[in-house]
């Protein structure tokens, strides 16, 4: 029994080790499978370290990255997800919300030009509802965001008409960013629905 023990432990830290080591959740498929990376990777890091890099790599795609694809659905269930990503790039999307009230501008997120509720919205209870409602997949939190800042812009504004929430998504640094998803409350029932 102790031998079996002993042998499932050392499979759980060899799985742990695949699934996250450090650096290599970097490295793609693509990474350095192309003779010109190849060649402009020995430009780059002197021999034998390029040599090493490269096999790395290929080794990587051969056989590392279809066990995780294999493995990545046992992650979830027990809660071991080993992936090294924090503070790596930065954001490679700025999503933001905005909100008109008759087609005013009042509020963007992190805008210092149009700070209207920016000190609710930024509350560290609320900014994960609002980061959700504007994120990849809005989930029914979007719902409750609507009805707080509906009723917060009928206070703001009583002879208001129409109160838009709008999701916009851009490239970083966040120029020229597009509308991805809206919301709409009208009068006189104010019952916000996608647009």
């Amino acid at each position: 029994m102790a031998h079996l023990r002993a042998t499932l432990i050392l499979a759980t830290w060899g799985l742990l080790l695949l699934l996250g080591t450090p650096g290599l959740d970097f490295l793609d498929a693509s990474s350095l499978r192309s003779p010109d990376a190849q060649v402009a990777w020995r430009a780059r890091v002197p021999e034998p370290w390029a040599g090493v890099g490269i096999a790395l790599a290929q080794a990587n795609r051969a056989w590392r990255l279809p066990a995780v694809a294999a493995l990545t659905p046992l992650q979830r269930p027990f809660r071991v997800s080993q992936e090294w990503f924090l503070y790596r790039d930065g954001p490679s999307k700025v999503r933001r919300l905005e909100v008109r009230v008759d087609g005013d501008l009042l509020h963007r997120s992190a805008d210092p030009a149009y700070p209207w509720l920016a000190d609710v919205l930024r509350n560290r209870r609320i900014r994960p509802v609002v980061e959700s409602t504007c994120g990849a997949d809005a989930g029914p939190n979007w719902r409750g965001l609507a009805r707080l800042v509906v009723a917060r812009a009928r206070l703001a504004r009583p002879d208001a008409k129409s109160v838009e929430l709008a999701c916009t998504v851009a490239a970083f640094p966040g120029t020229d960013a597009r509308i991805h998803r809206r919301y709409v409350a009208t009068e006189p029932a104010w019952d916000a629905a996608p647009a």
